[in-house]
């Protein structure tokens, strides 16, 4: 294997001692390219400053550490740490994930395979892809045939963020107005989007995201939150949240993933059922669970083709407030989606 660094790794961390060892632990041990860290202390307290020193000590020649004294926020953390990339690859990574084998081999795989890839994800439970009562290795391991395969994005998640250093040449760093964070990886995809370029998920690529475990302990996060979703939407207009059920034997498939793929390039952000395992026991209640718990995110519309989780959707809709549409064809989601997108954010 070549000594020559071909993708740099960009990690902001801000305290989180424990979780930061978890990943960098299971990064250590599960990528196999020669990579280099860039760490950006972002003003942590004396125990994960001695933690990262002493991590770098040992391992000096992968390792370059940047510390702020005091923090600067996950966005200027991140571009400092573009900045200093000098590889081909860039991965921007957060400090509350934990990878598994093979994890950045497949995602430069299928990145090298098509110049027009802008950004990889990886498979991940944030992309809907719970492990349930799988061990995370198992389940990662599962998913080597779909090794080359990818998945069509409409804006890929900022966890844990492949692209080519050029990629940043040519669109620019994350936009630093939208302060501490949220919506920054959005608006990155539509930028990546609008220079032709295409958002992906590597699927044979498998990394857990412990999520909300950098932000729980940042106060006033609710406030960013509204905030920025104005400054995304003044910018790029509303997007949609969709929960979408199709059944694998639907008698059109080809259509509705032809649709799927058009929501996706419109910016529509669609989480489908079917990564819950739809026909196995229980995934009602996983996809009610998911339904109603997304309180900063709610889901705008409910696409289902299953009788008894539409009316499930119906009991429930004074608490998600969601639209329904059940069993509809390709020409009545394409209407209801620009009906909602015109509306203002509730």
């Amino acid at each position: 294997m070549s000594s020559s660094v071909i993708c740099d790794i960009v990690i902001p961390i801000w305290n989180q001692q424990e979780l930061t060892r978890r990943c960098l632990e299971s990064l250590l041990r599960c990528t196999e390219e020669p990579i280099r860290l860039i760490l950006i202390d972002n003003g942590s307290e004396q125990p994960t400053q001695n933690y990262l020193e002493q991590f770098r000590a040992d391992r000096s020649e992968k390792i370059l550490l940047t510390r702020n004294e005091v923090n600067q926020g996950y966005i200027k953390g991140i571009n400092q740490g573009i900045r200093s990339a000098q590889a081909p690859w860039i991965c921007l990574l957060n400090n509350d994930t934990v990878l598994t084998a093979g994890w950045l081999t497949e995602m430069l795989k299928v990145a090298s395979a098509d110049a027009g890839i802008g950004l990889v994800n990886p498979t991940s439970n944030s992309l809907g892809f719970k492990l349930g009562e799988t061990p995370l290795e198992e389940y990662a391991k599962s998913l080597q045939n779909e090794s080359g395969r990818t998945a069509e994005l409409s804006m890929a998640l900022g966890f844990c963020l492949l692209a080519r250093r050029s990629v940043f040449d040519r669109v620019g760093l994350l936009d630093e107005s939208f302060g501490m964070g949220y919506f920054e990886d959005d608006d990155l995809s539509q930028r990546v989007k609008a220079a032709g370029l295409r958002c992906i998920r590597a699927c044979g690529a498998y990394v857990f995201h412990e999520e909300r475990g950098s932000f729980r302990h940042l106060a006033g996060t609710k406030e960013a939150f509204q905030k920025n979703r104005q400054i995304f939407e003044k910018r790029w207009g509303r997007r949609l949240r969709i929960l979408w059920t199709l059944p694998p034997s639907h008698s059109d498939l080809a259509a509705w993933r032809e649709l799927e793929t058009e929501l996706a390039g419109q910016g529509h952000w669609l989480y489908s059922v079917a990564a819950l395992k739809t026909g196995q026991p229980f995934w009602r209640l996983q996809a009610a669970f998911k339904l109603l718990v997304r309180r900063k995110k709610p889901f705008d519309l409910v696409i289902s083709t299953d009788p008894t989780w539409s009316g499930w959707v119906r009991k429930l809709r004074r608490l998600h407030r969601a639209a329904i549409l059940e069993s509809p064809n390709p020409e009545q989601i394409t209407q209801e989606c620009r009906r909602l997108a015109e509306r203002p954010t509730p």
